[in-house]
C-alpha cells in the first residue's frame, strides 16, 4: 500500500517524531509505514489520519498487487521430461 504522509507531513510542517507524538506510536514505525514496508492495521490507519486530520483515502492508496514480483506459476513442459 502506498501512502501520501510524505506530502501530508511537508505541508504541515510536521517530522515523523511530531506525527509519532500525536499519534502515540513510535516514529520508527512511522517512518517504516511512510516508505511502505509495513501496512498499517485499519485502527492504526485511522489514529494517524485523525491526528494528522485526512481522510483514509487521502493518506493511503490502494493497489491491488502492492508487493513483490509477480511471476508465472512453473510447469515443466512435456519435452522436458515433466508430469
Amino acid at each position: 500500500m502506498k501512502t501520501r504522509l510524505s506530502k501530508i507531513l511537508y505541508d504541515r510542517g510536521w517530522t515523523e517524531m511530531e506525527l509519532s507524538r500525536r499519534t502515540g506510536l513510535a516514529q520508527s514505525y512511522i517512518n517504516r509505514v511512510k516508505n511502505s514496508r509495513i501496512v498499517p492495521t485499519v485502527r492504526t490507519a485511522m489514529k494517524i489520519c485523525h491526528a494528522l486530520e485526512v481522510s483514509v483515502e487521502d493518506a493511503f492508496v490502494y493497489e491491488e498487487k502492492p508487493y513483490g514480483v509477480t511471476r508465472k506459476p512453473y510447469f515443466p513442459s512435456e519435452k522436458h521430461g515433466g508430469f
